[in-house]
């Protein structure tokens, strides 16, 4: 990764971060849908973007995330095994690519289908984690599960629009 890359994925962290706690914070649908567009951040880290520093930057996201929102470590632990699995995930989509030279993780690179796939599966897992760890065990499944589900669909909706209107801007 070049300096500039380093330079343009923090601004985008940044950036990330600071919609996700000043603005989608307050963004709740029906008491139970909330929106982690944070999320996005990791999912669009450079494929290239070795392991290790995946799982640091994961784990600052979330830990950011968890002191603005007063939960305990919850974002971190759920970011950082993202960031664990997110390499094999992508290499599970992507069987034929070479991870370190040849993918660019985006909407542009990947196609719709396959972009739409990538955020579907990591962010369900989000936001089974998140949910189930915050209730602390299977004890309130029905509404955990029903959090889950509507938190799943809001958060995945708002990163697939994010990513289609990002890209039509890099494209003008």
């Amino acid at each position: 990764m070049s300096t500039q890359d380093i330079i343009k994925t923090g601004a985008f962290i940044f950036l990330y971060l600071l919609l996700q706690i000043l603005l989608v914070r307050n963004l709740i649908l029906w008491d139970v849908a909330l929106c982690f567009v944070y999320f996005a951040a990791i999912l669009l880290l450079p494929g290239e973007m070795p392991t290790t520093s995946v799982l640091l930057v994961s784990f600052f996201i979330g830990l950011t995330v968890d002191i603005f929102y007063n939960t305990a470590g919850v974002h971190a632990a759920a970011c950082t095994f993202i960031g664990l699995i997110r390499r094999n995930y992508l290499k599970y989509i992507f069987p034929t690519k070479n991870l370190e030279n040849e993918l660019n993780v985006s909407f542009r690179e990947m196609g719709g289908l396959k972009f739409f796939q990538y955020v579907l599966g990591l962010t369900f897992i989000h936001c089974l984690l998140v949910f189930f760890l915050e209730a602390g065990g299977f004890g309130y499944f029905l509404i955990t599960i029903v959090k889950v589900v509507a938190s799943f669909i809001f958060t995945s909706l708002t990163i697939f629009l994010l990513s289609v209107f990002t890209n039509n801007l890099q494209k003008s």
